[in-house]
């Protein structure tokens, strides 16, 4: 059966990979002039499966009041933004219970272990290059009492594989030299064993590179208005030049996905939530990090990426705005120079690329995964802030749905109408 897969970013390009490698036909159809160019292009280079919590844990209603006054806040809420997210943000609020919470973080966990098992195995396979490193994730905190809430996460996790280490300070400048500069500073730390980093848009581009060499279509610069259905049956995708003709459809365009599905009646709760980043060069005489570093108070992480360093951070409510608020690349700035004060004396703050990109947030903080009520209308989005780390392992736990295999995880916590 032929495929069409709408978006070209790391949930697309890896959708379609796991549909090749099964044997199906696949087109592919991306709104920009090239794959990765969006939510995918200079996000934080994590995979994180130590991440799986959802934004919305308990206290967060306070969180995001007290946000629309503070300027620095890492979540904030705009006051603008709020009109178009009160449906969304109902079931926001609903779902930040301490059990839903503590529910959807096993579910994301579970998604996300498995999701880094297949990507190995596939950055192996296919001998993709794109700065991948396999060292973990470190995060520091300035007192105890900050560590327990990570902790207590962490720990209950650690029944279903979760593998991590505490550290005093002295273990985690051991671990990361990098942070020596700010020793007396650091309470604790924890390192996270099965993290991951490497540049997203390099791995898009490695797929796209892959997907073209085994004769896949990848159409770009295609504005796609819509969906067609008849008798309950997807049958065409509507561009602004053309409607094609298709059998099975999978939309996974991220923040655009909500309003696409809409053009064929189905509905999922999918927001966006814009995040920043900042990339500067490292000195060929400056020796960088050699593992990405979060600051828990902060909510923002450090990420080295070759001969770049990344710092990226924070969850802003405003709707489909990417304009760059210079004052949250400054607190970025500020972060970096705060955990590694030594490097970033040598860097050259004139370089500095800023970027910002809306990630596609679901309610529950759980993505969207599977069929629809339409025969033939699949659905891959709404990963947030875990889009790389669960990518390749949600590609296949759709492709396994379509192709009728069994599943190596339960697919229902992932269900589109749950």
């Amino acid at each position: 059966m032929n495929t069409l897969i709408i978006g070209g970013g790391l949930l697309g390009l890896s959708t379609a990979m796991a549909l090749l490698e099964r044997g199906e036909k696949v087109r592919l159809l991306e709104r920009c002039a090239d794959a990765g160019l969006q939510t995918s292009f200079a996000n934080g280079g994590l995979l994180t499966p130590s991440m799986p919590e959802p934004w919305n844990g308990p206290g967060v209603l306070g969180q995001l009041a007290a946000s629309l006054f503070d300027k620095h806040s890492a979540m904030k809420l705009r006051l603008r933004a709020v009109p178009a997210l009160l449906p969304w943000g109902i079931r926001f609020l609903r779902n930040s219970s301490s059990d839903r919470y503590l529910r959807a973080c096993r579910q994301n966990f579970e998604l996300a272990r498995y999701s880094m098992l297949e990507y190995q195995k596939l950055a192996t396979r296919l001998n993709l290059d794109f700065y991948a490193a396999n060292r973990g994730v470190l995060a520091v905190f300035r007192s105890d009492a900050a560590m327990q809430a990570r902790l207590a996460v962490s720990t209950q996790l650690a029944e279903a594989g979760m593998c991590f280490s505490v550290l005093d300070a002295e273990a985690a400048v051991a671990t990361e030299p990098a942070l020596a500069g700010i020793h007396k500073r650091i309470a604790a730390a924890i390192h996270f064993h099965d993290d991951a980093s490497g540049d997203a848009h390099l791995f898009c581009q490695g797929l796209k590179t892959k997907l073209l060499a085994s004769g896949v279509a990848l159409d770009f610069n295609q504005s796609i208005r819509g969906l067609k259905v008849k008798n309950q049956r997807i049958c065409a995708v509507e561009t602004a030049t053309e409607i094609i003709p298709a059998e099975r459809v999978i939309v996974a365009a991220g923040v655009h996905s909500a309003a696409l599905l809409k053009t064929a009646s189905i509905s999922v709760s999918v927001q966006p939530v814009k995040g920043y980043s900042v990339t500067l060069p490292l000195p060929q005489s400056v020796r960088g990090p050699r593992i990405p570093v979060l600051d828990d108070a902060m909510h923002a992480v450090v990420t080295p990426l070759g001969n770049r360093l990344r710092a990226v951070g924070t969850a802003e409510f405003n709707g489909f705005d990417t304009h760059i608020d210079r004052g949250r690349i400054d607190n970025l700035m500020r972060v970096l120079k705060s955990l590694m004060p030594d490097i970033d004396a040598h860097l050259d703050h004139a370089l500095a690329l800023p970027w910002a990109g809306l990630r596609p947030m679901s309610s529950d903080g759980k993505p969207y995964i599977g069929s629809t009520t339409v025969d033939g209308l699949f659905v891959n989005t709404g990963h947030g802030q875990l889009g790389w780390t669960m990518a390749t392992g949600s590609a296949q736990l759709l492709a396994d749905l379509i192709c009728g295999t069994p599943t190596a995880i339960d697919p229902a916590p992932f269900r589109v109408g749950r």
